[in-house]
C-alpha cells in the first residue's frame, strides 16, 4: 500500500483494510452464536439441549464457510499486475520528500531473482543493527501475547457474567465491532489531519498504546462470585454442624448418594450453589407440566429444597459498566494502528521493506500470536478447582473455577504485557537515528518533475520495469 497511496492517503486507507480485517473477529462470535446452537453432529444425544453444559456446538462451521470463502477469493490476487497505475504519482511525492530517487527506485524494480536472492543475508544484516526495528518488532511481540487474550473474552464474560454462548458471542461481537472500527477510523483521520514526522508518529503511537492499558481493569468490574458447597464452603458449616472437614464435593450428608462430576447440574438454596442435586443429597423431585422446579428432601441443605440452576443474577449494569471500560481501551489502542503501519515503511530504506515485513510477520507469529492462546489458556486453567472426570478417570474439561483470583492473574498478565509493549516503543521512539533526508521538514522540489516507464525482457526471459526521469537521470532533489 506504500507504493500506491501518499503519506496523508496512508492513514485512511490501511485504517480501512484494518477495519475490515479486524471485524473479521467479531464478526466470527456473532456467526459463531448461531453456529454452536447446532449441535457438532446436528443429532444431540438424549436429553441433551443447548442449556445443557454437555452440549457441544457445531466449531467447525466456524472453519469450513471461511476456507471456502478464502480458497474462492485467492484467485482474484492472481489478476493484480506487477503494478498500480498510482505508483507513478506516489513516486514523485517520495522523491520530493527525500524518501527515495529515481535511481533507488529503478534499481530496485530492476533486479533479477538471483540478485535479491543473494541479497538476503546483507538484508538480515542490515535489518537486525537497525536498533529502532528491533525494539518495534519486540513491542509488536508482547502487544500480540496480550491480543491473544481476546479468544477467551467469550469464556471469561460468560464466566463471570453467567450468559449462554449465544448470548456472550453477541454482545461481544457488537462491542468489538465498535472498538475496533472506531479506533481504526479515526487513527486513519489523525494521519490525515496533518503531515506528520515519521519519528512524531512512533512517540503518539507509544502515548496511545499506554493510554489504553489502565481499561483493563475493567474486567475486574464482575457479578458477585457464587459460594460453591463443598469447594468454597463446607457442608458441617452450611449445616452449622460442629463437625469440623475441610472443603470437599463429598461428605456426610451425600456420602452413600455415589455423586459424580462427570455433569454439571448445579442447583441453588439461598445463597450458595451446589454442583448437582446429588451434592445437595436431594432424594425427590417437584414437576409442573413436566418439567423439574424443585429438589426436595435435600440432606445437605438447611431448608432441605434446592432450585435448578446457579444462585446470583446477570447484574447487567456492572456487565455492560465493564464493556465500556474495555470498548473504550480497544478504540484508544487501536487508534494508532495506522500509524504503526506506515512506521514499518519509514524505518528501514525502501529497498528492505518487504523483508522488513516478512521478519516482523514471522518473528511475532512465532513468539506472539501462536503462544498467547497457550498462555493464557494455561492461566485460566491453572484456577479450575473441579473438573469433569469420568467414571473410568479420564479428566475433562473444567466445571468451577476459582473466579476472584482468576480474574486478578487474567487482567494483571494483559497489562504486564502492554506495559513490556508500551516501554520497547518509547525506546524505539528513542534510539531512532533519522537520515538527512529524512530529517527534511520541507518538502523537497523535484528536478524532474515526469517519469518515464518502460518494460524490457532480458536475455533469461525475466521481466524488468524501468523507471526513468525526464529531468536528472539520477533524481537528485533540491532542497
Amino acid at each position: 500500500m506504500d507504493e500506491i497511496f501518499t503519506q496523508k492517503q496512508f492513514g485512511v486507507a490501511i485504517s480501512l483494510l484494518y477495519v475490515v480485517s479486524f471485524i473479521g473477529y467479531p464478526i466470527s462470535m456473532l456467526a459463531g452464536s448461531v453456529f454452536l446452537q447446532y449441535y457438532v453432529t446436528f443429532d444431540p444425544p438424549e436429553g441433551v439441549t443447548f442449556e445443557s453444559k454437555e452440549w457441544v456446538g457445531a466449531w467447525w462451521m466456524g472453519m469450513f464457510f471461511p476456507a471456502i470463502a478464502v480458497f474462492v477469493l485467492s484467485f482474484f490476487v492472481l489478476l493484480y499486475p506487477r503494478q498500480m497505475p498510482a505508483a507513478k504519482k506516489v513516486l514523485k511525492d517520495k522523491v520530493r520528500r527525500g524518501i527515495t530517487t529515481v535511481l533507488e527506485k529503478k534499481e530496485e524494480l530492476g533486479r533479477s531473482l538471483k540478485e535479491i536472492t543473494l541479497d538476503m543475508i546483507p538484508a538480515f544484516k542490515r535489518v537486525f543493527k537497525n536498533k529502532a526495528l528491533n525494539c518495534l518488532i519486540i513491542g509488536d511481540v508482547f502487544l500480540f501475547l496480550q491480543i491473544g487474550a481476546y479468544s477467551f473474552y467469550p469464556k471469561i464474560y460468560a464466566l463471570i457474567f453467567r450468559l449462554d454462548s449465544k448470548s456472550v458471542g453477541s454482545i461481544l461481537g457488537i462491542s468489538n465491532i465498535i472498538g475496533f472500527a472506531v479506533g481504526l477510523i479515526a487513527g486513519g483521520l489523525l494521519m490525515r489531519w496533518r503531515d506528520w514526522h515519521p519519528k512524531t508518529l512512533q512517540l503518539l503511537y507509544s502515548i496511545l498504546t499506554a493510554a489504553a492499558v489502565p481499561f483493563s481493569l475493567g474486567m475486574l468490574l464482575y457479578c458477585p462470585v457464587n459460594t460453591y458447597a463443598g469447594v468454597d464452603l463446607p457442608y458441617s458449616e452450611i449445616l452449622n454442624s460442629s463437625q469440623l472437614s475441610h472443603p470437599s464435593l463429598t461428605g456426610e450428608c451425600n456420602a452413600d448418594c455415589a455423586c459424580t462430576t462427570a455433569f454439571y447440574q448445579p442447583v441453588c438454596d439461598g445463597n450458595v450453589t451446589f454442583f448437582s442435586p446429588c451434592h445437595a443429597g436431594c432424594m425427590d423431585v417437584e414437576l409442573v407440566d413436566g418439567q423439574v422446579t424443585s429438589y426436595t428432601d435435600c440432606t445437605c441443605t438447611k431448608s432441605g429444597r434446592t432450585l435448578p440452576g446457579e444462585c446470583g443474577s446477570t447484574c447487567t449494569t456492572t456487565m455492560w459498566l465493564s464493556l465500556t471500560l474495555t470498548t473504550v481501551g480497544t478504540i484508544i489502542g487501536f487508534s494508532g494502528f495506522a500509524a504503526h503501519a506506515y512506521i514499518y515503511q519509514r524505518i528501514v530504506n525502501e529497498v528492505d521493506r518487504t523483508f522488513c515485513q516478512g521478519i516482523r510477520s514471522s518473528i511475532v507469529r512465532a513468539l506472539g500470536t501462536m503462544p498467547a492462546p497457550l498462555l493464557f489458556g494455561w492461566v485460566i486453567d491453572s484456577f479450575c478447582v473441579v473438573w469433569r472426570e469420568s467414571e473410568d478417570g479420564t479428566v475433562g474439561n473444567c466445571w468451577v473455577y476459582d473466579v476472584d483470583r482468576l480474574l486478578l492473574w487474567f487482567t494483571f498478565l494483559q497489562m504486564a504485557m502492554r506495559t513490556a509493549s508500551c516501554a520497547f516503543y518509547f525506546v524505539c521512539w528513542y534510539v531512532w537515528v533519522y537520515t538527512d533526508s529524512e530529517k527534511t521538514t520541507k518538502p523537497a522540489k523535484l528536478v524532474g518533475e515526469e517519469f518515464q516507464y518502460t518494460k524490457h525482457t532480458d536475455e533469461n526471459g525475466e521481466d524488468h520495469c524501468d523507471i526513468a526521469s525526464k529531468g536528472p537521470v539520477n533524481g537528485q532533489v533540491e532542497k
